[in-house]
């Protein structure tokens, strides 16, 4: 008998009252060394300990109104958050070893002294930072969000300098440190202890309104980038803890940038938010759901295919292009980028086509679907070293449900699984429509740093 595709929720995962559940092995989850005693302490009981909200059996309460995933999903897309999380960020130009640069985004709580921001109204000395944004704005680059400007070297040697314990976020697929979540998360953070974390958004390349400098795209498998800014933040300061955060996408790429490293990442701890561990299941969802394939897919779709177009100048080759040498994950080829292509994914439904199109062939895949096999971040799971949070909700539309590997999860004492029944992809919107689920994270790092040698 056919599956049916016709839209139905399903009324088994309505609510607002949330439920966590822990997923572990038969022999528990690793030992940790705490600062201040003689006694170790195991992950989930580190957690259920020091972050009640995430302990298994938990209760939590979202929204009443969105009482779905699907709901708290788009909710989270199209709000005006333009009032709630009001970061500054400094931006930095980072360059890596192949020539190439994305940007990092530094939370600037300093700033707010220096533009006389008010918190309760929102205000603050925009003449002055306009001033200071046009003298420092790079020609030819896009205009950066609000509150958001390059800095000046002085300024970056000044957060070069600063050697607090350092996390960094990575955002998904069609973000940047702009977003409402990743906003929620950074001022968060930003807060706890008083200023205890230096914080940073590591934008890929081409994303949150910068510019690809050479013919590299960001991919599920390219974590290079990840390990260069990381090795290089160790490096200044050798001494100091560097955690990271991956929400969606970027925590597929922090998961498969752990499996990857194993022991030899400078990381002590990680959190990933609404991974797609299989990433053909998540895209069997995308394109069998009925809701999902008509709210979500296409804004997907829609942004990759506009970097491909804004950044045509550096991308872009001649129609009927073939590969100078045989593409691969280590050296693509990024030969499918004409003028003919880019007229064919104007007109894409979904993620897959794109990647039939550009990534796939370019890494040297037969196939989307051969790509995602090998980019899941299911298969570098058992190779992840240091402690690591996974958070992923059952409502998840973008994700699903079958993507979360329970028994590859059992099996690795270094991860602890926190499943939510609500929540959505990356949402978990509560009354006051606030993530709930970045409260918990930012404490899961606070508790860590605080406790754990």
């Amino acid at each position: 008998m056919p599956v049916s595709t016709l839209p139905v929720i399903n009324p088994f995962n309505w609510g607002f009252n949330g439920t966590v559940k822990h997923v572990v092995g038969k022999n528990g989850t690793v030992q940790l060394y705490l600062k201040d005693e003689k006694e170790r302490t195991d992950l989930e009981h580190f957690v259920s300990q020091n972050i009640p909200e995430l302990k298994d059996g938990a209760q939590f309460r979202l929204n009443p109104l969105l009482f779905t995933g699907i709901l708290q999903t788009v909710y989270l897309g199209v709000a005006d958050f333009s009032q709630k999380f009001r970061v500054f960020y400094g931006r930095e130009i980072v360059k890596y070893s192949d020539g190439g640069v994305s940007t990092a985004d530094w939370v600037m709580n300093s700033w707010k002294n220096q533009y006389h921001f008010d918190e309760k109204t929102g205000r603050f000395d925009r003449e002055k930072f306009d001033k200071d944004e046009e003298e420092t704005h790079f020609d030819n680059w896009p205009r950066l969000h609000p509150r958001t400007r390059y800095m000046r070297q002085a300024e970056i040697e000044q957060v070069h300098s600063d050697d607090r314990p350092l996390i960094v976020v990575l955002h998904g697929l069609a973000g940047g440190s702009h977003e409402p979540v990743i906003r929620s998360l950074t001022d968060n953070l930003s807060r706890m202890g008083n200023g205890r974390f230096q914080v940073v958004v590591l934008n890929a390349r081409g994303c949150a309104r910068s510019k690809i400098t050479t013919r590299s795209l960001f991919t599920a498998l390219n974590t290079g980038d990840i390990e260069e800014f990381l090795n290089a933040n160790k490096k200044r300061h050798p001494n100091r803890k560097i955690y990271a955060v991956g929400f969606s996408f970027g925590a597929c790429m922090l998961a498969n940038y752990l499996g990857r490293l194993g022991e030899n990442t400078p990381l002590s701890a990680a959190v990933t938010l609404c991974n797609p561990w299989d990433m053909v299941l998540s895209t069997y969802k995308m394109r069998d759901d009925w809701w999902s394939r008509r709210l979500f897919t296409k804004s997907m779709v829609h942004f990759l295919t506009r970097m491909i177009k804004v950044n045509m100048g550096e991308l872009e080759v001649p129609d009927g292009s073939k590969p100078d040498h045989k593409p691969s994950v280590e050296n693509p080829s990024y030969y499918t980028c004409t003028r003919s292509n880019l007229e064919k994914a104007k007109h894409f439904d979904s993620v897959i086509e794109f990647d039939n199109l550009y990534t796939a062939p370019c890494l040297g895949f037969a196939s989307a679907l051969d790509y995602y096999k090998e980019a899941s971040p299911v298969n570098r799971l058992p190779n992840i070293k240091i402690p690591t949070l996974i958070i992923n909700s059952s409502d998840d539309p973008v994700v699903g449900s079958e993507a979360i590997s329970h028994e590859q999860v059992s099996a690795n004492p270094n991860v602890l699984l926190c499943e939510t029944d609500l929540g959505g992809h990356l949402a978990y919107l509560d009354c006051e429509n606030e993530p709930w689920v970045t409260k918990q994270i930012a404490a899961f790092f606070y508790k860590f740093d605080e406790l754990v040698r």
